[in-house]
């Protein structure tokens, strides 16, 4: 009994170190009398409290029983490699900015609409402008007598200046409205693309942190089966350990696998996001806290109603009221005053009836004459088959429906800040829990191993031990990247990034 005992407290001693450098203890095949002397268990467990660890040479307690070697367990698996890095890789946050500002779909789009924004109100002014023509005539008559007709030139200069164009007029502040709209438009789209590649950039750091986490699960899933198929071999284990434990890796293997791809997705994603094709990865050292700094200074915090959305929302709404405006004032006349310079010449023939004034007269070869007018004309309409009345339903509806999508927009962004602000606070308690619930993993690991040891629990025990505590981690791992992502939504959810 005394060396019984003596034996169980050496394997229990010297089953956490072995574990926790990755090794096994390679012992000959004891007798079927004596089990219990190979230590099976997880790599990386901490060592039970109050056990001590003698070196590996004085494990075993028994008389005359050969002296244990300690070997690395050696697990080679494809599964195991990393990922590929991206065909490219960002510096820091300030490229991805650069970046964005060059190649993003969206902005490059939002960019254009200012300046098409800006060509309106152009052309809106122009109709209040006066307009200045030239034109040039050659003609001469063919039949009848054309044998003896002269060969015509003649040239004008027109101008005219409107000068009674409400409509005109109006248009001009509508024109100017509509661009103001369209950089609150490309405002907003540039705080919902930095949010997008914000959130981009973190996802790859969360794929990429989960990925290492599943490969040091999966490789533990790999040591525990290697242990449990020597301990099988050594007629200490059973068959039903080894299915367990096989059990274990394939799940261990189909979280990498799904993990993996999160990681390649999340990288094609922030390369959508950049305008770019393929993948875009970030570097290990890439800080997350930096994310925040730069958008602090390239963004300022407003009021949930000020924000770029809203402002836009009410300009198309103020939008919309003046083309019901507009609409109606297509019923006012409209006045023009107008005045040509011209001149004509005459080459050859018979001199037109009456004469030519200027230059020459009848019996020259060449005649040649100028004349100069002034003329005012007011346009007053009447009836055009109803198209203005249907301008005026079309508009009014116009007006209502972005007088409901203001109200849309308003609510949106005051939920959006509201659920911004709270969710940092959520997550930074989802943090702690899981934190919690890590440490609760680790500790419950490590009691299920001595009590696998003793002979307390099952395989089955230990197994689901070990995919609790991989779990664990990866939710952990996952909680904490969503304190940070919680951060930049709530410091964009209410910002001007001009």
């Amino acid at each position: 009994m005394p060396r019984r005992r003596l034996r169980m407290v050496a394997v229990l001693a010297l089953a956490p170190l072995a574990l926790h450098q990755g090794v096994a203890l390679a012992q000959p095949a004891p007798p079927p009398a004596r089990p219990g002397q190979l230590p099976q268990g997880r790599p990386g467990q901490q060592a039970p409290a109050g056990a001590a660890a003698p070196p590996p040479a004085a494990a075993p307690a028994t008389a005359g029983a050969p002296a244990a070697t300690p070997q690395r367990i050696e697990v080679n698996d494809p599964a195991l490699a990393p990922v590929p890095p991206a065909a490219r890789t960002l510096a820091s946050w300030n490229e991805a900015r650069a970046i964005i500002e060059q190649r993003s779909v969206d902005l490059v789009v939002a960019v254009q609409e200012v300046a098409r924004a800006e060509g309106s109100a152009r052309r809106a002014l122009a109709q209040a402008l006066p307009n200045l023509d030239a034109s040039g005539e050659l003609s001469r008559l063919l039949a009848p007598g054309g044998a003896d007709a002269p060969t015509r030139a003649a040239a004008s200069i027109t101008l005219r200046q409107p000068i009674l164009a409400p409509r005109a007029w109006y248009g001009i502040g509508t024109a100017d409205l509509a661009v103001e709209v369209a950089k609150l438009s490309l405002e907003d789209r540039r705080r919902f693309t930095l949010v997008a590649v914000a959130d981009a950039v973190v996802s790859i750091v969360t794929t990429e942190r989960l990925s290492e986490v599943n490969r040091v699960g999966l490789r533990s899933a790999l040591e525990l089966l290697e242990l449990t198929r020597r301990r099988e071999r050594l007629g200490t284990g059973t068959k039903l350990d080894v299915v367990r434990a096989e059990q274990d890796v394939a799940l261990a293997r189909a979280t990498l696998v799904s993990g993996d791809e999160s990681l390649r997705r999340a990288r094609e994603a922030l390369g959508a996001a950049l305008g770019l094709k393929g993948e875009v990865g970030v570097p290990q050292e890439f800080s997350l806290n930096g994310i925040a700094t730069e958008l602090g200074s390239q963004c300022t915090q407003t009021r949930t109603d000020q924000r770029a959305d809203v402002r836009a929302a009410r300009g198309e709404l103020e939008l919309a009221e003046r083309g019901l405006t507009d609409a109606k004032l297509a019923f006012a006349p409209y006045a023009e005053v107008s005045s040509t310079l011209g001149a004509e010449t005459y080459f050859g023939g018979a001199a037109p009836a009456g004469g030519v004034g200027g230059v020459g007269d009848a019996g020259d070869a060449t005649r040649s004459g100028w004349s100069w007018s002034i003329r005012a004309v007011l346009t007053v309409p009447i009836w055009d088959g109803g198209a203005r009345y249907g301008d005026l339903r079309i508009n009014r509806a116009v007006v209502e429906q972005q007088r409901a999508r203001l109200g849309a927009v308003e609510r949106s962004a005051e939920l959006e800040s509201t659920q911004a602000v709270r969710s940092v606070e959520v997550a930074e308690q989802a943090r702690a829990v899981a934190e919690q619930s890590r440490d609760l993993a680790r500790e419950t690991a490590r009691l299920t191993q001595v009590a696998y040891e003793a002979g307390t629990v099952t395989s089955f025990d230990l197994v689901e031990s070990s995919r609790r505590q991989r779990q664990a981690e990866i939710d952990l791992a996952v909680r904490e990247f969503e304190v940070v992502k919680a951060k930049i939504s709530a410091l964009l959810a209410s910002a001007s990034c001009k």
